[in-house]
């Protein structure tokens, strides 16, 4: 039961009610998707608005003021940087409302487009990363964010995390405070993440130095606390997150769950840098039922791989079962021959077996190209699709082939490759999830290059069967200027797209004080809001049709 007040109507105490439009409605599949101060989305879909940077996660959480920011306030509110990661199902209430729990990660802040005085605040930036937990409810035929949640928290660079697995207590992880190497304290630099199927959330660290450095000092032993899965209860507000060190340490970008022929959890995870490493983690056993209690050291025991591409074959090398390998999973990697992709980025697992692995682009790759990352100069990425050996994830192989190339066609020279009739273009695909029909929805994220490429980040439809809908493209929304899309996951029944539309006018040279738009409020004065929105159809059904 959730602790909240009585709702009478959609958004009648909600959160979910912000003075912004509620979407912007117009056809957005055309060759040139511009560039522009708004966001667009496709006729017959409607856009809402659930939480944005500022708004209020924990019950304290005071009104948001962009002027005079306070570390209170950036501990409390959602931040500035948003990725959705995760919708978890809560057990149904005797109202029958439907309800989740929505998980979005905040891996980084930029002090110039943040703050007021465009420079660090080390003490508010500690609290304005990592995570926040959101409740929604469905009312009046809508997603609305509830006020006064039960599961409503924020987790920062100071939230105590125990570490767990092979390399607990390894004397690399130790430190003063923490003699013993069982404890660290803060998520930093959360990237994406996933729900399991026994009800907990993965969250994937990525690379914390400049965090370190800045906030810390530099401390002996504490770069190596970072860079791990953590996971997390979303439904239990008293449970102490979890760093999985069975899964190695590396810089990530984002993780997925499939499971093994016999049933045990395989964990896929990106290694977020431009030659980054596709990994693997098998677990040693099947889950125990579907409950976090009953799961708390399931991802402590199994095996690591790294993946190796020979001609269209991708093959799994087994990493060293140590702890210190664990620690220098890169370096590991590196040893037993692991190859590089090109930017490796986001993941969804497919209900047929099938993986697919967006990269987002490495410009520098150079002679070493393969089946699976075919281009010496990789400006606008692609996305694989990989098979396993009989369907089953445990296999030591899988087959690969690209779904699609991206860039623009039309260029001469171009090596962009869409299914036929295809009438937009992407560039840098980041995150992806599939829809109830088997479609792979695609959202791109150029890193506030917009301006060169002309084309706005968005989120895309894309079939994936054989046949003639197959690398076809169709563009469901257009991000305003600057903006990226951080995160897709869509609802169990498939009819709601919940995304984030991360650091909206955060382009090269814009600031605090001049961003590239106001989005999403346009008020003189009020800075760009990082936006989780939620995307359904008009006459219901669905997304995608």
């Amino acid at each position: 039961m959730l602790g909240r007040r009585a709702l009478l109507a959609a958004g009648a105490a909600a959160v979910a009610a912000p003075a912004v439009a509620q979407s912007i409605v117009s056809d957005v599949a055309d060759v040139t998707q511009p560039v522009m101060l708004d966001d667009r989305i496709a006729r017959g879909y409607r856009r809402d608005v659930l939480i944005r940077w500022g708004d209020r996660v924990a019950f304290d959480a005071p009104a948001w003021n962009p002027e005079v920011p306070t570390a209170q306030g950036g501990a409390s509110q959602f931040a500035w940087d948003a990725r959705v990661v995760a919708l978890v199902q809560p057990p149904p209430a005797a109202d029958g409302v439907p309800r989740l729990v929505l998980v979005a990660t905040h891996a980084r802040i930029d002090p110039v487009m943040a703050f007021p005085a465009e420079r660090p605040m080390p003490e508010l930036e500690q609290g304005m990363v990592g995570a926040s937990l959101v409740n929604l409810e469905f009312l009046g035929g809508r997603w609305v964010v509830v006020d006064g949640g039960f599961q409503a928290r924020r987790l920062t660079a100071t939230t105590l995390c125990r570490i767990a697995g092979p390399a607990a207590g390894h004397a690399r992880l130790r430190t003063d405070a923490d003699p013993a190497g069982m404890a660290a304290r803060g998520l930093l630099r959360a990237e994406g993440g996933c729900a399991t199927p026994w009800g907990t959330v993965l969250l994937a660290e990525g690379d914390a130095t400049a965090e370190l450095a800045a906030w810390r000092g530099g401390i002996a032993n504490e770069a190596n606390r970072f860079g791990w899965v953590v996971e997390l209860d979303p439904l239990n507000p008293t449970a102490v997150p979890a760093k999985r060190t069975a899964l190695g340490r590396f810089p990530k970008d984002s993780v997925a769950v499939a499971r093994t022929a016999d049933g045990r959890p395989v964990v896929y995870l990106t290694e977020a840098r431009a030659d980054g490493f596709l990994y693997r983690f098998v677990a040693a056993r099947a889950p125990d039922g579907t409950t976090a209690e009953a799961n708390g050291a399931l991802l402590d025991e199994g095996s690591l791989a790294v993946a190796q591409v020979e001609g269209a074959t991708l093959r799994w090398r087994d990493l060293p079962a140590t702890a210190e390998s664990l620690i220098e999973a890169r370096a590991t990697a590196e040893a037993v021959g692991a190859t590089p992709f090109d930017r490796p980025a986001g993941l969804a697992v497919h209900a047929d077996g099938r993986l697919f692995l967006a990269c987002r682009g490495n410009p520098q790759r150079g002679a070493r190209t393969d089946a699976l990352n075919p281009r010496p100069i990789n400006s606008f990425g692609h996305v694989v699709e990989l098979t396993p050996a009989n369907l089953d994830h445990g296999a030591a192989t899988a087959e690969g082939a690209v779904l699609i190339l991206g860039g623009d066609p039309r260029q001469p020279g171009a090596t962009a490759r869409y299914g036929a009739g295809t009438q937009v273009w992407l560039a840098a695909p980041a995150v992806l999830e599939l829809d109830r029909a088997g479609r792979l929805l695609i959202g791109t994220a150029q890193g506030g290059l917009q301006r060169s490429t002309g084309i706005a980040d968005g989120i895309f439809l894309c079939g994936t069967r054989p046949g003639a809908s197959r690398g076809v493209l169709n563009l469901l929304y257009a991000a305003p200027r600057a903006a990226a899309i951080g995160g897709i996951r869509l609802t169990p029944d498939g009819a709601t797209l919940v995304a984030a539309v991360r650091t909206p006018g955060a382009e090269p040279g814009a600031s605090f004080t001049r961003p590239a738009t106001r989005w999403p409020s346009f008020q003189p004065g009020e800075p760009p809001r990082s936006t989780v929105i939620a995307i359904a159809r008009e006459a219901g059904g669905p997304i995608g049709g």
